[in-house]
C-alpha cells in the first residue's frame, strides 16, 4: 500500500527528477576521450550531437554513448579505433519537462535505456537529462541536485 506522502511516479513530473544540463561531444570524438569525459564528470553517459551535415550515421542529430557501450568496446579491443558516432545508440529518446515521471520510466523500460534527453516543452530544445539514478533518487526520498 502506498502512503499519501510517498511519491508515485504518475504524480511526479520529469522536471521533479531530472538534472539540468547535459554533457555532449561531437560524433568524431575518440572513444578514449569519451571515457575521460565520463570519468571527469562522473557520469554514465555522454550524448553525441551531430550538427548540419555531421548527423549520426542513421541520420539522427542525437545519440548516446553509455558506460556499457564503452565497456563493450574495451572488451572487443576497439577503444582506440572507434569514435563516438560508431557506438552511440540513436536516436536518443526524449521526454518533456511536463511529462509524468511514470511515462518516462515506461519509455526507459520499453526501450531498455537508462538515460533520456529532457526537452523544453514549447521549444523542443534539450535542457537536461533524466537517468535511472535520478528516478532512484526520487524514490529514495532524496532531493535532486
Amino acid at each position: 500500500m502506498t502512503s499519501l506522502t510517498e511519491p508515485t511516479l504518475d504524480r511526479l513530473r520529469v522536471v521533479d527528477a531530472m538534472h539540468p544540463g547535459m554533457i555532449s561531444c561531437i560524433p568524431e570524438t575518440p572513444l578514449r576521450t569519451v571515457a575521460r569525459m565520463m570519468a571527469s564528470y562522473r557520469v554514465h553517459a555522454i550524448f553525441v550531437h551531430g550538427h548540419g551535415d555531421d548527423l549520426l550515421p542513421d541520420g539522427d542529430a542525437w545519440g548516446v554513448v553509455t558506460d556499457v557501450d564503452l565497456v563493450g568496446a574495451v572488451r572487443n579491443g576497439a577503444l582506440d579505433e572507434l569514435v563516438a558516432e560508431q557506438v552511440a545508440g540513436s536516436p536518443a529518446l526524449t521526454v518533456a519537462t511536463a511529462d509524468s515521471l511514470g511515462a518516462a520510466v515506461q519509455l526507459m523500460v520499453e526501450h531498455e535505456v537508462s538515460h533520456l534527453i529532457v526537452v523544453e516543452r514549447h521549444s523542443g530544445r534539450p535542457i537536461g537529462v533524466l537517468s535511472t539514478l535520478d528516478v532512484a533518487r526520487v524514490l529514495g526520498g532524496q532531493a535532486t541536485t
